[in-house]
């Protein structure tokens, strides 16, 4: 899928807006534009890395999709914010953590619990850019979470939505965030 704004061709996975009212507002920070129009005419630079659309084994249900919160992590976060998604039946979580998707204490012990409860936790970083990796600053297959990679948090949520329909095991969610 493209996204085409600004004379832009952009990646769909990898747009972002970036400003609340600017024309110019989509950037693709990671891997740049796919291509620019001019003149009318398209111009590709790039083919996208990740599968997607007709080659994606998703498929969108009749019923709604499992129902993902984002949680946004900040300094002296308790496990409330956690808990309570968990009792209002979210079966995913994405955890907007600080710099590497990380969260203190109180809240990993939260998000770890409801990792063993069957619930999926994905950290995701909310600062606009870079690479969460697995396994790095946390030891996400102790703790039972699922990187991101490059997704920020809103779109990390949508490929939970998805991915709860086709796996449970957070090993092979972590599997889909590397193929989407």
């Amino acid at each position: 899928m493209l996204v085409v704004a600004n004379d832009e061709i952009h990646f769909a996975r990898e747009v972002a807006k970036t400003n609340t009212t600017q024309v110019g507002t989509f950037k693709s920070s990671h891997f740049g534009l796919a291509g620019l129009v001019s003149s009318g005419r398209l111009h590709f630079y790039g083919k996208p890395v990740r599968r997607h659309t007709a080659r994606s084994v998703f498929r969108v249900p009749a019923r709604p999709l499992p129902r993902v919160d984002i949680i946004y992590a900040h300094a002296g976060m308790t496990r409330d914010p956690v808990d309570a998604a968990v009792a209002a039946g979210a079966r995913g979580l994405v955890i907007a953590g600080v710099g590497n998707g990380n969260l203190g204490s109180a809240a990993r012990a939260a998000a770890s619990a409801a990792a063993q409860a069957g619930v999926a936790i994905v950290r995701s970083s909310r600062t606009g850019g870079g690479i969460v990796e697995r396994n790095v600053e946390m030891d996400d297959d102790a703790l039972g979470f699922i990187a991101a990679d490059e997704l920020n948090p809103q779109k990390a949520r949508i490929l939970l939505m998805l991915a709860l329909t086709r796996a449970t095991d957070p090993l092979r969610i972590q599997e889909l965030y590397y193929t989407y």
